[in-house]
């Protein structure tokens, strides 16, 4: 019998002891599925699904060394030109979902992963920690265009840093420039958080959680308030001043990373 086949079986053994709720048996049977491997990334995740991979909801753990230790969800996006998944760590596309929220939420994540949400700073910086990552911001509007922009590096600080926008590399897309010349290495600000160093608080006058930036607050504002296209007010919406400008709020966004190297089982294959 083959050491797949003898894994199998005794898989198999503990999890019908575990269902006739044998003591004995329950906390073997808990250890030997928490042993079971996970992938570290979306792209990793989908390479060891194979052909079947579809983007949705995959289940990922970071190397020890990185984050808590902890597994935990991520919603992985399949590369429309056929490249390697992304992790979407941030996502809008209708009025469901409050963004003008504190720090506390803002480290932790919250909304849902099918809908709209926002990833979680700490579990932002664990990942862009991990190893080297790539940025791709995705933009549409009310009048059915799309535009997109794209950061050939990134990560983010820790808290200790509050969680600033520590490496944001060169800029290609359609989008316009709307994080580098006004973003590169800002602190992360709340409301209940101003990390801007200017005479005001950013978040709160713009209604978002943000790395905003100085002497200009922002360039782009993905996490301002949903308002529908064409506003009155200024630059508290979903902008991207050089595509749309400041009176614009535009209607889905996402952002999404992938590590710049893939790695299987902690192992390149690039």
């Amino acid at each position: 019998m083959s050491c797949q086949q003898s894994f199998w079986l005794l898989s198999v053994l503990l999890v019908i002891l575990c269902a006739l709720g044998a003591s004995t048996a329950s906390d073997s049977c808990k250890d030997a599925f928490d042993t079971e491997y996970l992938p570290a990334s979306c792209n990793e995740a989908v390479h060891l699904t194979g052909k079947k991979a579809k983007s949705g909801i995959y289940k990922i753990k970071l190397p020890p060394q990185y984050g808590d230790g902890k597994a935990f969800y991520v919603h992985c996006l399949l590369d429309p030109s056929g490249g390697e998944a992304w992790t979407l760590i941030q996502l809008r596309q209708d009025n469901n979902t409050d963004f003008y929220r504190g720090w506390k939420e803002y480290k932790n994540g919250f909304g849902n992963l099918n809908m709209n949400f926002f990833f979680g700073l700490d579990k932002l910086h664990a990942l862009t920690a991990s190893q080297l990552h790539e940025l791709w911001i995705e933009l549409r509007d009310f009048e059915g265009s799309t535009k997109y922009a794209k950061y050939d590096s990134f990560a983010i600080a820790d808290e200790r840093q509050k969680y600033g926008l520590s490496i944001l590399g060169e800029y290609s897309g359609t989008a316009g420039d709307g994080m580098l010349n006004a973003h590169a290495g800002s602190p992360f600000s709340t409301y209940d958080q101003d990390n801007s160093e200017r005479s005001f608080n950013c978040a709160e006058a713009y209604k978002g959680g943000w790395w905003y930036g100085n002497p200009n607050c922002h360039q782009s504002n993905l996490n301002g308030l949903y308002l529908n296209g064409v506003t009155n007010s200024y630059a508290v919406g979903i902008t991207w001043y050089s595509w749309r400008g400041d009176y614009y709020s535009l209607k889905y966004v996402h952002m999404a990373i992938r590590p710049k190297e893939l790695r299987i089982q902690d192992k390149s294959v690039n």
